[in-house]
């Protein structure tokens, strides 16, 4: 099996959301386009993610200074940033939670989740729809 074959552990220091005693995740390249976020300790807990800027390019925030020393990033080159998809058996109901990107340390293996504050991003934008596909990231 060819997928999934890129492994790389990080450690979230407060957990995620829900999971907080859970500390360390792999994330695994699933795809081109999915990575599988799984907890270390307890693999049946797992989330699919995309890489947002893929279907909505024009997706942007501001990554708070006190989040940044946090996990320690000193150059932005080292972040990588995953959002959380809600699967569903039909494909146009697939969402994306933009509102609580996950952060990554590539360089240090360090992770958050954060929640951003006073922003127009749900925890359920369209994956696949009209809006997705367009520059806006509006509504369709």
């Amino acid at each position: 099996m060819t997928q999934g074959q890129i492994i790389q552990i990080y450690f979230f220091s407060k957990g995620l959301p829900g999971f907080e005693q859970l500390k360390e995740f792999s994330l695994k390249e699933y795809n081109d386009t999915f990575s599988l976020l799984s907890a270390v300790d307890q693999p049946e807990v797992t989330f699919i993610t995309v890489n947002p800027f893929e279907f909505y390019p024009d997706y942007e925030f501001v990554l708070p200074e006190d989040i940044m020393k946090e996990i320690k990033v000193e150059d932005e080159e080292q972040i990588s940033v995953r959002c959380i998809v809600t699967w569903h058996s039909d494909r146009l109901k697939v969402s994306v939670n933009l509102l609580a990107p996950l952060i990554f340390n590539t360089v240090d293996s360090k992770a958050k989740q954060i929640v951003l504050q006073n922003t127009a991003y749900t925890t359920r934008h369209p994956l696949w729809s009209d809006s997705a596909q367009t520059d806006e990231g509006g509504e369709s």
